[in-house]
């Protein structure tokens, strides 16, 4: 196995200049750099890593907190983290905690003691004032959820904006029992949602019924169960809705399906609008009327951020907020 002293023997330069290529260090000449990347190509030298860690105190990994990684839209937005941050040289390491508080605390004590350069979270059991306090140990960035903190940078969707625009397209549509489908309302990013289904009513001077206001509707098994129980066993509950705003394209494949088999016609009877711009919103019968969110462009500013952070860049903490497109297809 070979060392630095034989890279330095074969190149002709000192070990420091080798370390310094190694570390990529500013200040090395051109044509001394040369020398050593090619005698470390003759050689097929592999830096002992970690011995470089311990030199630097760096592990290159970045952590990526996720509570369910069968939820589509997550493993989607971990499946681009992970590609941004091997595209800048990172190795994203993820964390599925379930929604565990336990799991989610073991995950930042790695952070902590500096297992991980960086912690990407996309979704949390922590407050405001907790995510506030931690802010302190280390780079952070919150990715997907609406936090305010002067001390972390934020990068979501503009999801009250996102919902305000759908449910405004089903209420222009003369829908008026307008069925709201949520993953889980106790997330700020549900929050936000649901407040702008509340100001599209506003706006148009009608009122929603708080009893269409669903919690824990996730997947295609949800969305389908919902709509068995309003179409599936009396006309009188199939009358109290007509249109639906459903959390995911998945939750709206579901409806689909169970209007398509209790007779419940698309759009005439029922309009739906889902949400991600899934490709599954394009195969169903009919596609799928949709929001796009910006995930990619969310992810690639997200590494971007932590890299100038990890490269010791002073700037001003960012709270940025991407804003979704309405899609309109076949469902409305």
């Amino acid at each position: 196995m070979y060392t630095i002293r034989d890279v330095a023997n074969k190149s002709g330069v000192s070990k420091s200049t080798v370390s310094r290529v190694l570390n990529n260090h500013p200040y090395v000449s051109s044509e001394k750099k040369k020398r050593v990347e090619e005698a470390i190509k003759q050689l097929e030298f592999k830096p002992n890593q970690i011995a470089r860690h311990f030199r630097t105190k760096r592990t290159d990994s970045i952590g990526i907190i996720v509570s369910f990684l069968a939820h589509p839209y997550f493993a989607e937005l971990a499946g681009v983290l992970s590609e941004e941050c091997r595209i800048h040289g990172y190795k994203p390491v993820l964390f599925q905690t379930f929604g565990d508080r336990t799991q989610e605390m073991d995950v930042f004590e790695k952070w902590k003691s500096k297992e991980l350069d960086a912690l990407i979270v996309t979704s949390t059991t922590l407050n405001q004032a907790e995510l506030d306090e931690l802010s302190d140990n280390g780079v952070l960035t919150i990715c997907n959820e609406a936090y305010t903190n002067n001390k972390i940078d934020i990068f979501c969707l503009n999801e009250k904006q996102a919902a305000f625009d759908g449910v405004k397209h089903l209420l222009n549509k003369g829908r008026r029992k307008v069925a709201f489908c949520s993953d889980d309302l106790a997330s700020p990013s549900q929050k936000a949602r649901l407040s702008g289904f509340k100001q599209a009513h506003l706006q148009k001077g009608l009122t929603w019924d708080d009893a269409l206001i669903l919690d824990n509707i996730s997947s295609v098994t949800d969305g389908y169960s919902l709509g068995k129980y309003y179409f599936g066993f009396s006309t009188s509950r199939a009358k109290t809705i007509d249109a639906v705003f459903a959390g995911s394209d998945f939750v709206a494949s579901g409806f689909l399906k169970a209007a398509h088999h209790y007779g419940v016609k698309v759009p005439f009877d029922l309009s739906i609008v889902g949400f991600d711009n899934h490709p599954i919103s394009e195969v169903t019968s009919p596609p799928i009327t949709t929001i796009m969110n910006k995930t990619k462009d969310m992810a690639h500013d997200v590494i971007e951020a932590l890299d100038m952070r990890l490269l010791g860049q002073e700037r001003p903490f960012m709270f940025k907020q991407y804003t979704g497109i309405l899609i309109v297809k076949g469902t409305t």
